[in-house]
Order: structure tokens, then sequence, then C-alpha cells
């Protein structure tokens, strides 16, 4: 193909609608293999390496310069599975070790990062580069949690529903849901209290406050109650238009 059809075509894409750029984007990749959802769009700028083992759910945003890694392929498993109505900010990166689970409704802002993998370091007498990366890590984020700008979380994690974690947090244990984390490292500073509908304090939650809060699934259901988020595709790359 001649460089100036290629230029035509490649003008053509850039003008169709957001969503009908992410379906061409993943019929090119690995013959279509990457599961997308009804709605699903992934800005063209976006790296992803093993995409057989990458799901994004239904109505859910990948937004530009964003780099998903799945460092180990096994069978027919998915290695990152990003669910329905998330918006994944500009520059994220996800690092899968055996697996990233994230759940509904979450959102994150620019330069977040996943990290569920690293090299193996045992063996100083070899380059990094061919010491392999690690696989038992798993990173789970519950539904409808917000990461600010900068925010990592690194290693073997589950962050619970309805949680908020604060700008360049670096989350390394596991955080209660209804939680707002920050620091670095990160550490509980308030959960939400359904009885008295506010954030408090960590050291004023009582054990009445935590039998209040509901499960995930609970949780999921009254977010599904709510009209499904219009997307801010505006945000979603720099040669998205102006406002």
């Amino acid at each position: 193909m001649n460089q100036t059809l290629k230029r035509f075509l490649r003008s053509l894409n850039n003008s169709l609608p957001p969503r009908i750029q992410a379906r061409l984007f993943a019929m090119r990749s690995s013959q279509g293999r990457m599961s997308l959802g009804r709605g699903a769009y992934i800005h063209r700028s976006v790296q992803i390496l093993g995409r057989a083992f990458v799901r994004l759910g239904e109505n859910s945003v990948l937004s530009q310069d964003c780099w998903l890694n799945v460092n180990h392929r096994y069978g027919s498993n998915l290695a990152i599975e990003i669910g329905e109505h998330c918006f994944i900010g500009r520059r994220n990166f996800f690092s899968s070790g055996k697996r990233i689970e994230i759940g509904h409704y979450v959102l994150t802002a620019n330069d977040c990062h996943f990290l569920g993998s690293s090299h193996i370091i045992e063996n100083p007498l070899r380059p990094c580069l061919t010491t392999g990366t690690t696989d038992k890590d798993t990173i789970k984020v519950g539904h409808n949690t917000f990461f600010g700008a900068g925010a990592r979380v690194l290693g073997h994690v589950t962050i619970g529903h309805g949680c908020i974690i604060g700008a360049c947090a670096l989350v390394t244990g596991d955080v209660p849901p209804f939680s707002q984390v920050a620091g670095f490292p990160a550490t509980v500073r308030r959960r939400y209290s359904f009885p008295r509908q506010a954030w408090v304090p960590l050291a004023d939650f009582t054990a009445f406050d935590e039998e209040a809060l509901p499960d995930s699934d609970k949780y999921l259901a009254q977010l599904r109650e709510c009209p499904a988020p219009n997307m801010p595709y505006l945000a979603a790359g720099s040669d998205m238009g102006q406002c």
C-alpha cells in the first residue's frame, strides 16, 4: 500500500466518531480477539500487549497513551479486566502479574499505575531483561472507586468498593470498602458512615458504621439504578476537540 493511500485511510479513520474508531482498532489488533463491551472506546494511541487476554467492559474508555501490558498469558484466562462504565485517564499503566481486575464505575485520573508484576531480581549477575517477571500478584479494585492523579497500586492488593484513593498515593496493602486513603505509603484517613451519611475520621468509625455498609453486590445494584454515565470523550485525548 503506497504512502498516499495510507495517509488517506488514516485521515478517513480520524474523522469517524470515537466509538467507530474503537471498533476498527479492535478489528485491526490481533484479528479482533480483544474482548470489547458494547460502546467501549479505546483511543488510537493506546498500546495493549497481549490483547487476547484483556477485556474492556460496556461503555468504558481507555484514554490517550495508556499502556496495558499482559506479562503472562495462560490458556484463555483474562489477565486484565476492566468493568463497565469505567473511565481510565491518560497515561495510565497496567502491568499484570496473575490478574488485574477493575470493577464497574471506576474512575482514574491521569498517570495512575497498577503494578501487579515486577522483574525477578534474585540473581544480580544476570541482566534484568533476561530474568523474567513475577506472576503471583493480583490487584482487585471494587466498584465506583476513584483514583486521583498519579496514584499507584503496587503488588498483591485488594481495594474495596466505594473508595477514594488520593492523588499520588502509593497503595501497597488492602483497603476496606468506603475508605479515603492518602499518603506514601497510603493509609486510611476516613471512612463513610451510612448512618451519619458522611465521611468520618477513622478514629470515629464504629462497629455500628461497619455493620451498616452495603456489600459489593448491593452497592452495585444501587449504582445501576442511576442513569448510565455519559463518558467525557473530550477528556480522553488531546485530539478530541475543545470546549
